[in-house]
């Protein structure tokens, strides 16, 4: 049988769960922020559709839960999958892929501006006839 857990069980591991997914984010995305709403909006779209709906749950949920009498409505099962999903996700990311994958991507948005511009140069250069 299914271990029930009891309300005020949730409403201490809620902050934890926000608490570990904070910290996560800090140390696999490098994303800070005051609370799990600002890191969450700076790591945007780094962040797949559906991590970041189970962020949102994890957000109102402990707006609603700071309520006592509203934190029943609160979904223990949901916030603890919601919280299982998240810490995978975070767990399984590499820091220095991501770095890597920022590096390459500037620099290429900087090779690519680099041609265009020698390639417009160039056809300046051609139609006043000094090449």
């Amino acid at each position: 049988m299914a271990k029930r857990t009891n309300r005020a069980d949730m409403a201490q591991q809620l902050p934890t769960y926000i608490e570990e997914i904070r910290t996560l984010m800090e140390t696999q995305m490098w994303v800070k922020g005051r609370d799990l709403r600002a890191q969450t909006r700076r790591a945007g779209r780094r962040l797949p559709r559906r991590i970041r709906r189970d962020l949102k749950f994890l957000i109102d949920a402990e707006k609603i839960n700071a309520n006592p009498k509203l934190g029943r409505m609160v979904d223990d099962k949901r916030a603890a999958r919601a919280h299982a999903n998240i810490v995978a996700h975070l767990k399984a990311m590499n820091p220095r892929a991501a770095l890597w994958t920022l590096v390459l991507n500037i620099a290429a948005s900087v090779a690519l501006a680099l041609i265009v511009i020698f390639v417009v140069v160039l056809y300046v250069l051609v139609q006043r006839g000094f090449v």
